[in-house]
């Protein structure tokens, strides 16, 4: 018996040291990342905001004026746009909830909600909200759902409480949910940006700076490829490379993107602030910005992604 014991100890002892092996090979393994043809299409990428744009335009042109809230449950997208508008300006929970329910694809209501109910501290119920939508959402929906679950977890990280362990915890969940996006759409772009800035805060020492490195490198590609779209995104994703090739030790390399970047886009401010630290201060920068050996939390206003269709609808009146 006491043998049996101590084989079966043994085997258990091997399989956990095999577990333990496999765990640090997928740490460690480079994601799988899709070919950038030349066919792929415009809509691979999934930056198509229209939607987001129009509903936001119709909030603008309702400045001032008085409105009233819809009948629940919403029965069209008139009414979604409306409750939309009237979650947002009354912090109505109940209006932007039936409008995320009724078009989880629409990123313009999900994000109002999101960005409320964070603000109140909501974090929990507004994860367990999503995920009720996910499920009961067709596949061609969830998309969107899962975006914004990737970006909740990281509004999380803002909670000062929550220690290293923590942080590594939700920003780890936040990658989950952008790796599911991308399980579905290998070319979502946002799925790779917020991949590859959530592996960009990790300490250095933890090894997820080259995975960081592959999603961004992707996410530039498209942007010089695509340039002539003119989105607030582009710059963004050149800043954050240059960042993370810094931190990685590519130091030249970095500054090289860096450069690229202010040139295409002489009005971002961020990269306005890099090219005046220059070469020599350029790691000093980024270890403030983005921690070297300590997990940094990432600056609030990251996830407001409601800048795109801002920017899209820039002097634009309906």
């Amino acid at each position: 018996m006491k043998k049996k014991l101590v084989v079966t100890g043994s085997l258990l002892a091997g399989l956990l040291i095999l577990l333990a092996w496999w765990a640090y090979e997928q740490w460690l393994t480079p994601y799988s990342l899709p070919e950038l043809e030349e066919g792929t299409s415009w809509s691979a990428f999934r930056l198509d905001f229209t939607e987001e744009r129009v509903s936001y335009l119709k909030l603008q042109a309702a400045e001032g004026q008085k409105l009233l809230p819809p009948n629940l449950p919403i029965e069209d997208e008139d009414e979604a746009d409306v409750a939309y508008m009237y979650g947002v300006r009354s912090g109505d929970l109940a209006y932007l909830q039936a409008a995320v329910a009724f078009r989880p694809s629409h990123l313009g209501y999900s994000s109002a909600l999101r960005q409320t109910m964070i603000a109140s501290g909501q974090y929990e119920e507004l994860i367990a909200f999503l995920r009720n939508v996910e499920q009961k959402s067709s596949t061609q929906h969830v998309q969107e759902i899962q975006l914004q679950l990737a970006l909740a977890h990281v509004d999380q990280l803002q909670e000062p409480s929550l220690g290293t362990a923590s942080l590594g915890q939700l920003s780890y969940q936040s990658i989950e949910a952008a790796s599911a996006m991308l399980e579905q759409h290998p070319h979502d772009w946002m799925g790779h940006f917020l991949r590859g800035i959530n592996n960009l805060y990790w300490p250095v020492g933890l090894q997820r700076i080259e995975k960081s490195i592959q999603d961004l490198s992707y996410c530039v590609a498209v942007a010089r490829r695509h340039a002539d779209q003119e989105l607030v995104l582009w710059p963004l994703a050149y800043t954050a490379l240059g960042d993370a090739l810094i931190k990685g030790g590519s130091v030249k390399e970095g500054f090289a993107v860096w450069k690229e970047g202010e040139a295409a886009y002489p009005d971002h401010v961020p990269l306005q602030e890099r090219m005046k630290a220059g070469l020599g201060q350029a790691e000093e920068l980024v270890g403030d910005v983005r921690g070297m050996e300590q997990f940094q939390r990432p600056s609030p206003e990251l996830t407001d992604i409601t800048i795109i269709w801002k920017q899209l609808a820039e002097g634009e009146q309906l």
